[in-house]
């Protein structure tokens, strides 16, 4: 029991998120960040994850352990680090315009939801200029 309690949460390392997108685990942080789930965020998850889905592995499965894995994780950087380690400046760029797409997704640019979008181009090392020149592009 005792050894229960002072067990560590796992991280997304341990828990195994399907490899194919990290993106969809920082996609689901930036919809939760304002303390809603809007439907068009969640239609923006599905559509990127009916993309990775395949034969053996449901779309719906994938949302549901990438939702599952975030209440589960107490911090985002296993995938920011899986990004940094395994993703080109280009790749990662991508990716921020994917997130201001889900950013932007409501029509509602929320604060919380634009700062942990800055947030996490400067932890995946994209200046803050190249952020600020996504943002406009889609606006």
């Amino acid at each position: 029991m005792l050894k229960n309690l002072f067990k560590k949460k796992q991280s997304l390392d341990v828990i195994n998120t399907h490899e194919a997108d990290v993106a969809l685990r920082l996609m689901f942080e930036i919809a939760i960040s304002d303390g809603k789930l809007d439907s068009s965020e969640l239609r923006l998850i599905k559509k990127r994850a009916d993309k990775l889905a395949s034969e053996d592995l449901k779309a719906s499965s994938i949302v549901k352990k990438i939702i599952d894995e975030t209440e589960e994780s107490v911090s985002f950087y296993p995938s920011i680090k899986k990004i940094n380690d395994t993703h080109s400046k280009e790749e990662k760029i991508e990716l921020l315009k994917v997130l201001w797409e889900l950013v932007t997704a409501d029509s509602v640019v929320d604060a919380y939801e634009e700062n942990l979008y800055f947030q996490i181009a400067e932890l995946i090392q994209i200046k803050r200029s190249t952020a600020n020149q996504i943002k406009h592009q889609t606006i």
